[in-house]
């Protein structure tokens, strides 16, 4: 079998097939090479298999599972994948001990009776989201339209798992028949609609932030801390209604309803984005356990301009809009059902006020809670300050009452994220955001100006700064949250007496300590989970195995056999 590597072509020793799918294959060196040159040899056959020549791969799969044969040493691998940073690897993982031929078998979904099976959370992204990233990563980068295909994939077949195939994504790899046939041989591979849980969609998501780092993608996500310290704040009740108008990718959604057991129908998420709009239905599809086209289409969340009326009885409006000094003029055309819900002259002095999506965000959350309702929002820190936004802090004032303001390091939002400052545009740079939580107060009527004479302003307000520690290795959420957790606790006895804790008994001064012991405790778990998953017991089938295939005797050792 000739396989094309770099500019020549080469031939692997041995690739065995079942009714003409490949399986192993196998490469072997003589004694006195390294195992090492083995396995980056058997490495380059895999990723350069002719998958597009059906003498050589009947469905366009290549073989999965690899054995190195060093003289007398046998080392057994599996071909994996797996989202690092912005790169997308491929590399051969070790397996512990053989497997018998039937469990190969069940891996490809070959064996007689197999049943697809059901993804456990680990299963489904290392199994599953890897494998559909890697069939539609056609670059070397992971992309937007990488991800989007990915999510858009999922929601598909969820919709209708007999059609799958005539509509997006699947038609747009019409190029690419081997990934075709991939697509179908891992759907048909797992039970994806008895997979559906709270579990996995978390996994999902996971799955997507993981693909997110390090790219220029980052600006759909708000770290999981930060919006898990939001949700908290509010004390969601059960029975309230929660728009999130930019809800990017889902995650202040998902963590409502995580926190509250908000159902389904309490909930709506917009956004203009075909990507972020995807990944949250996708998410939220896999929560609820949504497959069909009518449950898919009744899911709220909508591809639309968040800017638009969608009510004023909301319990809560939460989220990070945006906070551009700008109106994009790719969405102008949709201006005129923009203010018929907003203002643009809110002091009425007759001229017109900073036409923005920055502005009309906090109107739209101010106008679309109820009065007695909720609003937090993550907002630049230049809001409470500038001279230009004074319009807005009025605008607040007057409706609203100011629960807590809590400024957040610069580096939570860290470069590659597309923030936004009102009087600078947007800025691909880590800068200072604040988390601004109020309570509707007053209706909001138009043309009825700023005036605050009648307005009492003399009233507590809970603040709260955290500033830059020291140290901010690794991910932010392994530095800031446990900054979090303190402001949460001075919440909390705020709440009770509008007083703050004695920071005695916060034990500030050791809160390093405490910090590095949650990193070291990280780490154990870390290592337990690494341990767990290379002990973990390889599922055993009860199936009869009809050989087609004639194993040669010098050979035949090299698969282990089943134990009875």
């Amino acid at each position: 079998m000739p396989i094309k590597v770099g500019s020549g072509t080469k031939k692997p020793d041995v690739v065995y097939y079942w009714d003409k799918v490949p399986l192993v294959l196998i490469e072997a060196k003589k004694e006195g090479q390294s195992e090492e040159n083995a396995k980056e040899q058997a490495l380059s056959y895999v990723r350069n298999f002719p998958t597009n020549n059906p003498n050589y791969s009947k469905d366009g799969r290549r073989p999965r599972f690899v054995i190195t044969t060093v003289a007398k040493n046998i080392n057994f691998y599996i071909y994996r994948f797996e989202v690092a940073g912005q790169d997308f690897k491929d590399w051969l993982e070790k397996l512990d001990i053989a497997l018998p031929f039937s469990d190969v078998l069940s891996h490809y979904g070959l064996s007689s009776g197999y049943r697809p099976a059901v993804l456990t959370p680990q299963d489904f992204s290392k199994e599953f989201l890897n494998e559909l990233m890697a069939i539609y990563k056609l670059k070397k980068l992971i992309t937007k339209d990488v991800i989007f295909n990915v999510a858009s994939q999922i929601l598909s077949y969820l919709e209708n798992p007999k059609n799958y195939t005539s509509r997006h994504p699947y038609v747009s790899l019409d190029s690419y028949k081997d990934r075709q046939s991939h697509v179908r041989q891992l759907l048909g591979q797992y039970d994806l609609l008895g997979s559906l849980n709270s579990d996995n969609a978390r996994e999902f998501r996971r799955f997507v932030l993981r693909s997110f780092q390090g790219t220029n993608l980052n600006q759909y996500m708000t770290e999981q801390c930060v919006i898990a310290f939001m949700v908290n704040l509010v004390n969601i009740k059960l029975t309230w209604k929660v728009l999130d108008f930019e809800c990017g990718s889902g995650g202040f959604l998902s963590a409502v309803i995580d926190k509250g057991n908000i159902g389904l129908n309490n909930i709506t998420g917009i956004d203009i984005d075909s990507l972020p709009y995807v990944i949250a239905k996708t998410y939220l599809a896999i929560y609820f356990g949504c497959f069909g086209k009518d449950n898919i289409d009744s899911i709220p969340v909508y591809c639309r301009n968040g800017l638009f009326y969608y009510g004023n009885d909301w319990d809560l409006v939460i989220g990070n809009p945006s906070g551009s000094n700008k109106y994009p003029n790719e969405e102008r055309k949709d201006i005129d059902k923009v203010l018929a819900n907003l203002e643009t002259d809110l002091d009425l002095n007759g001229r017109s006020d900073s036409f923005s999506e920055y502005n009309f965000s906090i109107q739209q959350a101010i106008r679309s809670a109820k009065v007695g309702g909720r609003i937090c929002l993550i907002l630049p820190e230049g809001f409470f300050s500038n001279s230009q936004d004074e319009i807005l802090r009025k605008y607040v004032a007057k409706h609203c009452k100011v629960l807590a303001i809590i400024s957040l390091p610069r580096g939570v939002f860290k470069v590659g994220t597309d923030v936004q400052q009102a009087q600078r545009g947007s800025r691909t740079a880590s800068m200072k955001m604040s988390i601004l939580y109020v309570g509707k107060i007053r209706a909001v009527k138009d043309k009825e100006g700023l005036n605050l004479s009648d307005i009492n302003l003399d009233y507590p307000v809970f603040l709260a700064s955290i500033n830059l520690p020291e140290s901010t290795k690794g991910p932010v959420c392994e530095w800031l949250d446990d900054y979090l957790g303190i402001v949460s606790k001075q919440w909390e006895s705020w709440q009770k007496n509008q007083v703050l804790t004695d920071p005695g008994e916060i034990k500030y001064k050791s809160l390093k300590k405490v910090i590095e012991k949650k990193k070291r405790k990280r780490e154990r778990q870390k290592l337990l989970i690494d341990i767990e998953m290379k002990e973990k017991e390889l599922p055993k089938y009860e199936q009869k195995i009809i050989a087609k295939t004639k194993i040669s005797t010098a050979l035949k050792g090299i698969f282990g056999k089943k134990k009875k």
